[in-house]
């Protein structure tokens, strides 16, 4: 198995990046969430789902449940919650 060993000595590659804009509003908004496996995880973040659509009128569009924490959001989810959802939020439990 190839490893791939850090040189502390030398800088770390960096890149830019921008964040991406916020809205003004939640109002009516549809939301994707991403739960990472992890105890209570889902259960807090479809209750803040819950408390964001009374509050704001947003809808719950997508629930994403990744293989485990240490994995990222797969491409077919991410090009899902491209044409689905207005804000997406990512939640631990434990």
């Amino acid at each position: 198995m190839p490893r791939t060993v850090f040189d502390p000595t030398t800088p770390p590659e960096t890149h830019t990046f921008t964040y991406a804009p916020r809205p003004a509003t939640l109002d009516g908004l549809r939301i994707g969430l991403v739960e990472n496996t992890k105890i209570n995880s889902k259960e807090l973040l479809c209750k803040l789902a819950e408390r964001l659509e009374r509050r704001c009128g947003t809808r719950l569009a997508h629930l994403d449940r990744k293989r485990s924490s240490g994995h990222a959001v797969d491409a077919e989810t991410l090009a899902r919650f491209r044409t689905e959802v207005d804000i997406a939020l990512a939640g631990i439990g434990d």
